[in-house]
């Protein structure tokens, strides 16, 4: 959801995993581009349930042959 004056999030905002440190707006341009690649929003929900860690990094750096592996994983 999102507020009147578009301040929802902040895309400079940081997600820390490890030692690494995401900025929001990598991890919406990543999901954008898993998005472009074929990935449906609930398989990357899938992959997320089921290894949030790797799911997010995979997206942040835009490996999407990892998050397939994760979205297969996670399938029945």
């Amino acid at each position: 959801m999102e507020d009147d004056d578009r301040s929802y999030y902040d895309i400079t905002a940081f997600v820390y995993i490890g030692g690494r440190a995401f900025t929001l707006d990598e991890i919406w341009s990543g999901v954008d581009a898993v998005e472009r690649a074929g990935v449906s929003l609930g398989e990357i929900s899938r992959a997320l349930t089921h290894n949030w860690t790797a799911a997010v990094t995979a997206i942040a750096l835009g490996n999407i042959g990892v998050l397939r592996a994760l979205v297969d994983e996670a399938s029945p």
